[in-house]
Order: structure tokens, then sequence, then C-alpha cells
């Protein structure tokens, strides 16, 4: 398949060229020859007028000396003198006190006197060039001695000018040949220099408009321009058989780029692509399309090789980057389609892959095949998008409430809140249709502090109604990069009278990807207002002792990956048993996630976990079902 070339070729810069260098050769020949004419013409005359004045002026000589000649004698004097030209026709008057006589050389009388009249009816002319008079369409040079003691006429055939300018002619035709091939070796020599620069300029734009400057890899007008070459192509040499795409988006880049600065982002992504190039190898082709998405292009690629170079690029990307001090982990979902199991068009082929990368996206499992129906979700999901601004606005997002159960008693010791949208056409929707959503749409921030407020109203209310359970709510650590966060939390909790301790935060521990010295600060300040600080999903992230240490957590909440076999798996139950030796060491709460059974919450408690969250006590109910709960309490 042809290469995508985007800028037009100009083929007809040489041709151009070439006219324009011969159109200047004939352009200076013509001067060469105007100019050469002229100069000759002017010494040829300025010649023969010399020469006409010398032969007037030695027959005036001759005359003043031979006073006592005869007339015949003078006349034949002179007509040895017009002798001297055999083959140039001449007539010579000398008009004396004494006599006239007119001699005249290849001239009859009729010719010799016609002559002599144009000469005397011209007025003398300032510039002695423009003495030449017209007869029989020959051209006549002549000149008038008056110094002497006679007036002196001597007129001439202007034979040895066009001689001259025959001879010249030769001689300035061949200098004009010389010139215009001189003219052509040089238009062709500056064509093939000057459109080899021009090839090599077109190459350069070409390079630019089709590659990304950061990374170095083509970018999407080249891969336009690839698949309409494959679309249009008729040479079955140049036709592929099958094909795959893959679209690579990364998971929080966003994140990364708002809390970090584009420098950092910048860094990320040269680095991704570093290690993406690692797995993608030729003939297949890696393509920024723009921002963090990328493409591959895997010409005469299966679906099954498509799938495994989907899981190839991701295990290169799921490893930890370290740029400025950082450790950075974004991952990566991916997104693959095949031509023509897919489709037959392969312009419907990128469409395709992205609804399968958004699926892997939403999903959260990495990467996804095509499938038809997610087209459909797709488009859903892309309403969606566009109704989040009124959600907020029109209080769309509420909180349902899940409760935390002490398994000894069944006292509710407190709830944790959890998101629902309630959608005006689509009815309740849960986390997983809309919160990607909102990390990509760049209100992360501003979902968090609405999250909060609405926490802080319902505590309040609660309070006022007698009711005393903490409320625990989900932030993401970008959240606690807001430089005034802090200052929001207070004046809400100040506007609503509730105090601090009615708010827990639950900082999800698999889903952060900052370096904890980052977000210190952030917790500092929350913590400093009186707010316990909870991790959450613990055991599944970047657990360590330094970690906890750093955090000066209030509490720890076991993830229920380790609480869904926990009878039956002893290296889960090991996990769990030093979660909360390590709980008590530090001083920690400790609260066991996704209780689903009795066995489940015996064993936690003979292992010294009391307190469980899970849908063996209850699922997440509204505001009213959970303050009843609270009342009535939880049979155990």
């Amino acid at each position: 398949m042809q290469s995508p070339t985007i800028l037009p070729r100009d083929t007809t810069i040489r041709f151009r060229l070439i006219f324009a260098c011969l159109s200047v050769s004939l352009l200076v020949s013509a001067i060469y020859v105007t100019v050469s004419y002229r100069l000759s013409s002017d010494i040829i005359f300025k010649a023969e007028f010399k020469n006409l004045a010398h032969t007037t002026a030695l027959v005036d000589k001759v005359l003043l000396q031979n006073t006592s000649h005869t007339n015949g004698a003078n006349s034949e004097f002179i007509r040895h003198l017009l002798n001297t030209e055999p083959n140039v026709p001449s007539v010579l008057q000398v008009n004396t006190q004494n006599y006239s006589s007119v001699v005249s050389h290849l001239l009859n009388d009729e010719e010799s006197l016609q002559l002599l009249n144009l000469v005397h009816e011209q007025v003398p002319p300032e510039d002695q060039s423009e003495q030449i008079v017209t007869l029989n369409s020959k051209s006549y040079i002549w000149f008038i001695d008056t110094s002497g003691s006679a007036t002196i006429t001597y007129v001439k055939e202007m034979t040895l000018l066009n001689a001259t300018f025959r001879l010249l002619a030769k001689r300035f035709l061949i200098t004009s040949i010389i010139v215009f091939w001189i003219a052509v070796w040089l238009a062709l020599t500056l064509s093939s220099i000057i459109a080899k620069r021009a090839d090599d300029v077109n190459a350069a734009l070409t390079e630019l408009a089709t590659h990304d400057p950061l990374t170095g890899l083509p970018n999407r007008l080249y891969l336009n321009q690839k698949i309409a070459n494959l679309s249009g192509n008729e040479k079955d040499s140049d036709k592929i058989s099958e094909a795959s795409l893959l679209v690579i988006d990364l998971d929080k880049f966003k994140a990364v780029n708002d809390s970090f600065g584009h420098s950092t982002g910048d860094k990320l992504l040269v680095a991704v692509t570093e290690r993406i190039l690692t797995v993608v190898k030729a003939p297949c082709e890696l393509i920024r399309l723009g921002g963090d998405e990328f493409v591959v292009w895997a010409p005469e690629m299966g679906l099954v090789q498509g799938k495994q170079l989907a899981k190839d690029i991701i295990a290169v990307c799921d490893t930890t980057i370290l740029l400025n001090g950082l450790e950075i982990n974004t991952g990566t979902s991916v997104g693959v389609a095949h031509y023509p199991t897919h489709t037959d068009n392969t312009e419907i082929l990128m469409s395709c892959a992205d609804n399968a990368m958004y699926n892997a996206k939403k999903q959260r499992n990495g990467w996804q095949v095509y499938e038809k129906k997610s087209e459909l979700n797709h488009q859903r999901d892309i309403m969606l998008k566009a109704d989040l601004n009124g959600a907020m606005l029109n209080r769309e997002l509420v909180l349902h409430f899940q409760p935390k159960v002490d398994m000894r008693t069944g006292e509710i010791v407190g709830v944790e809140a959890l998101c629902r949208w309630q959608h005006p056409q689509l009815g309740l929707l849960m986390p997983a249709e809309f919160i990607d959503l909102i990390e990509h749409s760049g209100k992360v921030q501003d979902f968090g502090r609405y999250i909060i407020e609405q926490a802080i109203i319902h505590a309040s209310n609660w309070r006022l109604e007698g009711v005393s359970t903490p409320i625990a709510l989900n932030l993401s650590p970008y959240n606690l990069l807001d430089p005034k966060l802090a200052s929001f939390i207070t004046q809400t909790l100040n506007e609503h009278h509730l105090p601090a301790n009615f708010i827990q935060i639950e900082l999800t521990e698999n889903e952060t990807c900052l370096n904890i010295m980052h977000i210190q600060s952030g917790i500092d300040k929350i913590r400093q207002i009186g707010i316990e600080i909870a991790i959450d999903d613990f055991g599944t992230g970047m657990s360590s002792l330094a970690y906890l240490d750093n955090l000066k957590a209030n509490t720890i909440k076991i993830d229920k990956t380790f609480i869904s076999d926990l009878v039956a798996n002893k290296q889960h139950r090991a996990i769990v048993s030093s979660a909360v030796s390590l709980a008590k060491s530090f001083g920690c709460n400790i609260v066991a996630e996704g209780v689903e059974t009795k066995g489940q919450a015996e064993l936690l408690i003979s292992l010294g976990c009391y307190v469980a969250q899970g849908y063996y006590y209850a699922k997440p109910m509204t505001e009213d079902a959970i303050k009843h709960l609270i009342n009535e309490g939880v049979s155990v």
C-alpha cells in the first residue's frame, strides 16, 4: 500500500523554471544584439562620415593648390578620387565663385541630380548620424564642407556599413546560439537543484503535517490517509486480506496532566510511547491521535494476534514510571477491531475500535474486542456526558447509603455514601455508568465538592433529627490536590453547623497513582479540620508501612477480594489476620468490605475484625431507608 501523502507535489516547477531561463536567455540575446548593432552602427557611421570629411578636405586642398587648372582638370582629379572605391556609387559636387562641377561614379546624371537635390533640400541635422538619404531603396550618406574656398557636397552609398552589418549578423547569430545553449544548460542545472530542494521541503512539510512533534509518531492525518488509501485501492498487489486496529487510551492521564502540569504529562506520553514500541513491530505502526490516545495499525494481523498484542501493550504499560521524582502508573485501556470481521469499511473500523476501548475503560478490564451492543452503549454514554452539567445543577446526583455494622451487636456505627444518578429519562444509574464520564470530562474536583456538600447536608439534617451516625464518602486522591478543598469543607461545615467528626473521607488505594508526598499537605489540612481518613480497598494497591505511616489513617478497610473466599482460602485469612494486627499496631480501626455470608462474619470476628459492610447486612439504600435501619438496628 502506498505511503500517505498530505501535501500535493508541484510537478511543473522544472518546466516553468526552464521556460523562465529560456525566456531570460532570449531577452539577453535580444538586448545583446540590439546594443551590439547600435554600437557597431555608430562606429561604422562615424568612420564613414570621417572618410567623407577627409575626402572633401582633400578636394578643397587640391582646388586651392591648382587654381590655374581648368574645370576639366579638376573634374578628372575628382573622378580619379571617386574611383578609389570602384564598387561604391557616389557623386561629388564642387561650387566655387568661378565654376561648378558635378562628378559621379556608377550613377547616371539623373540619379546624381536627384541625390544632390535630396541633400540640399534636407535641413542639416544636429546628429551627424542622421545625414542619410534614400534613393531607389538604397541608403546614401552625405557631407557638405563649407570650411574652405569651395562648397563641396559628397554623397556615396553606404555599402561598407551594409557589408559590416552582414558580417556582424553572423557573429551575433553564433553568439546568440552560444548564449541560448548556456541558458538551457543553466536552466536544466538550476531546475534539477531547485526541484530537489522543493522535493526535500515538500517531504519535510509532509513529515511535519503527518507526524506528532512530541513523540515522533505518525498522527491522525497519517492514519486517515492510510485508511483512505486502503479503501480506494484497486491494485490487487496492494490489497490486504485482513487487519487489526487497536485504540489505546491512558486511564488517568488527564488527572496527571492537570495535577503536575503539561511538562510532566508530555514526559509521560514519551515514556509510554517508548514502552509500547517495544511490542509493536513492523509492519505494525503506532500512531498518536492526540492527547493520550494512540492507535496501532496492524495489517495482515488476525483477531487472535490482535488480542495478544492488546495484552502485551497493557503488560508493558502496567508498571510504574518515574518522572520528576514521582512514581506514576496510569494504566491503559485497549479496544480491538478487526477488518473485515467487524466491518469491511475501513473508515468505520476506527469507530469500532474506539467503542471497544471505551467499553474496556468503563468495565476497567484492560482490553475489549468490539461488540455491536457496545456501540449502542457508547452512544448512550455520549448522551450522558452531554447531560453531566445539568446533573449537578439540577441535583440529579443523589446519595444512597450502605451501613457499617458492628457484627457482634448489629449496631450501625457508620454509613458509606454512594453516588447515584437519578436521570430524568433513564432512571436510576449506578456509578459504573457515569463515574468514568466525570473523570474524562475534567469535572473531578467539581464532582468531589458536590458530593462533600451533599454528605454534609445529609449529616446536618440527621443530627437535627437525632441521628448521630457519621457519613463516609469516597474521594479521589486528585481531589486532594485542590488547593481550596480544605477551606471549602470548613466553610460548608460552618454553614450547616456540623461538627467535623460527622464526616469521614475514604481514599481509594487501588486508584491512586500519585506520590504520597504530593497529597500529604491536602490530607494534613483535612485532618486538621477534624475529619477522619480511611484507606479503602486496602491490600490491592500500594500498601506499605511507609504508606500507612505517611497517611496516618484512622481506619483501614480490607478489600472484598480477600473476604469473598475467606472461609476457603487460607492465604486470604492470613492476609486479613495480618491486616488486623497491622491496624492495631497503628491504632487504626478496621472494617471488612463485601461481607455476604454468616460464615464470613463469624470468621472475621474470630480474627479480631468486628465492623463489616456488605450485602449480608444491607445493600445501599435511600436516605429514608437508612435512617429507619439506623433506628431499628441490624439483626445478627
